[in-house]
């Protein structure tokens, strides 16, 4: 008996939350220019993992929120590609309205470097020490962020980790960037597509 409740645990510990069930029913129904496009009209969320990070370890056990050099950050590439994701967004006529970003400093530093401002949201944090159910429970509050429509005219960007994506919708995560917009009304979140960093600078005609 023990044995068999050791392996049930253990299989409902592996089993995917309804976010990561989601992936497959994950459709892009706009791709490239035409979901520019959309972002100019704005009423959508963008939903973005942190640029390019260095090549290192996981954070540290001396690890510190408000200590930078106690985190994984940000490459020097990778500030180049936030940059280039906020010029984008300036030379595609892209209106941004809040900007959103977990505490973590990689995050942080994609917002102040794209948009030149950012404000710090927990729900948007690493979701590492999270149990199996309180990862379902943050990815169904993150979902009422997606599906919480901007002010008129405008565009939400929410700038977040991994798990973030994962646990929310089960969305793709790679490259580091790669952002998911989705259409904010009637109370729900309508997935539209994804852009990588480098699609940003194609579509928008600048130089990288």
């Amino acid at each position: 008996m023990l044995r068999i409740g050791a392996l049930s645990l253990l299989f409902g510990l592996l089993l995917p939350v309804p976010g990561v069930l989601a992936q497959q029913a994950l459709k892009p129904s706009l791709e490239g220019p035409a979901l520019v496009e959309a972002l100019k009209r704005g009423g959508y969320v963008v939903l973005m993992r942190h640029a390019t990070t260095e090549h290192v370890a996981p954070d540290p056990q001396t690890f510190n929120l408000r200590d930078c050099s106690t985190q994984r950050v940000l490459s020097e590439e990778g500030r180049e590609q936030a940059r280039r994701i906020g010029k984008s967004f300036a030379r595609l006529g892209i209106p941004v309205g809040q900007v959103l970003s977990s505490p973590y400093c990689r995050c942080l530093e994609t917002g102040r470097l794209a948009f030149g401002r950012v404000t710090e949201s927990e729900l948007l944090s690493v979701w590492d020490t999270l149990s199996v159910p309180e990862r379902s429970e943050r990815g169904g509050m993150v979902r009422e962020m997606l599906a919480t429509p901007p002010p008129p005219g405008g565009n939400t960007v929410l700038i977040t980790h991994t798990g973030t994506l994962l646990y929310s919708f089960g969305l793709k995560t790679r490259p580091e960037g790669i952002a998911h917009v989705f259409r904010a009304a009637d109370g729900k979140a309508t997935y539209m597509g994804s852009l990588t960093p480098e699609d940003w600078p194609r579509l928008a005609g600048l130089e990288f």
